[in-house]
This record gives C-alpha cells, structure tokens and sequence, in this order.
C-alpha cells in the first residue's frame, strides 16, 4: 500500500509514446508525472494528448538506455518498452531507476512474456518477448525484487501473456 507516499509525488512514465498512462492513471495518483519518450514526434504530440493536466508534465526526449532520472520518484513505470532493450541496457536502466525511487516507492513493469521458450527475438520489431523467469533473473540481477504480481486478463488467449510488477530494491540504502 503506497497511495501515502503517491498523492504529493512524482511520477515517471518511461517509453510514453504520447502518454496514454500518464493521462489515465499517473495523474490520477501522483502530483505530477515526468514523461520519458526517444521520438520526439511523439513526446511533441503528448501535451495536446494529455489535455489540461499537461502543465504538470515535464518532458524528456531519451532512449532509456541513455536516460537518467533527474529527481527522486514514487512510481516509475515500464511499459511494452523494456523489449527493444538488451539485457544490459535494461538492468543498467532498472539500476538507475531503484537508486531514484524514495523510500517506499516502486518500478512497475508491464511486458509482453512467452511461457513456451526462454525468450523470442521478433527481427522485424527489433525486440525481444522474454520469459517471466528471464524477466524475474533480469530484476534481480539490477537489485530488485518482485512485491507484487498480477496478470492483464482482457487480452485474447492468442496474444503474449502480460504481466504487471510492481518491484522495489532488495535492501534500501
């Protein structure tokens, strides 16, 4: 239960595209929200997308395997973009993430898995649909632990299973 820490936050949305999250739910619980997105045609369309609460935005336009968080953070969140990441991009950035979080805040992480095989490399969309094992060796490997999981159950049976985590650091310093 985190909503204490929330309500005067702030909130980052990493690999936004123009912002769906932000506008449907960061907003919702945090005082403002830091939007993260490597297409500037994208993060230039976000405001307009996210309306009148788009003046308690700010906006960055990064590759997350570049980006560092300006400020401490309650909520990060990670959404279908940790796939086009390398494993060592990806730990790096969850690194980064944890070290930026206050004390009782929290990564989520949302993403595509295959429960058949370790992982499965898509050439054409340049990303990579892992495991929720691989996922979870990833997570730990940046410090971090799983303190809650559910599952999106709206999607139909013959998409990829996505998951969502909520992760905080193993120790707090």
């Amino acid at each position: 239960n985190i909503e204490h820490v929330l309500k005067d936050g702030i909130a980052c949305e990493c690999g936004a595209g123009i912002g769906r999250v932000t506008k449907g739910l960061l907003l919702s619980l945090c005082s403002r929200c830091d939007i993260v997105e490597s297409s500037p045609r994208l993060l230039s369309a976000a405001p307009d997308y996210i309306g009148e609460d788009s003046s308690r935005c700010r906006y960055f336009c990064s590759e997350l395997q570049n980006w560092c968080p300006a400020q401490p953070y309650v909520l990060i969140w990670i959404q279908w973009t940790a796939i086009y990441l390398t494993d060592k991009d990806f730990v790096a950035l969850l690194k980064r993430c944890a070290s930026s979080l206050v004390p009782g805040g929290v990564i989520v992480l949302k993403e595509n898995t295959c429960a058949e095989e370790t992982f499965v490399l898509d050439v054409e969309d340049a990303s990579v649909t892992r495991s929720l094992p691989y996922w979870r060796s990833l997570i730990f490997q940046a410090g971090l632990r799983v303190v809650k999981e559910s599952w999106q159950t709206d999607f139909p049976d013959d998409i990829f299973p996505v998951p969502m985590m909520a992760l905080q650091p193993i120790s707090w310093p």
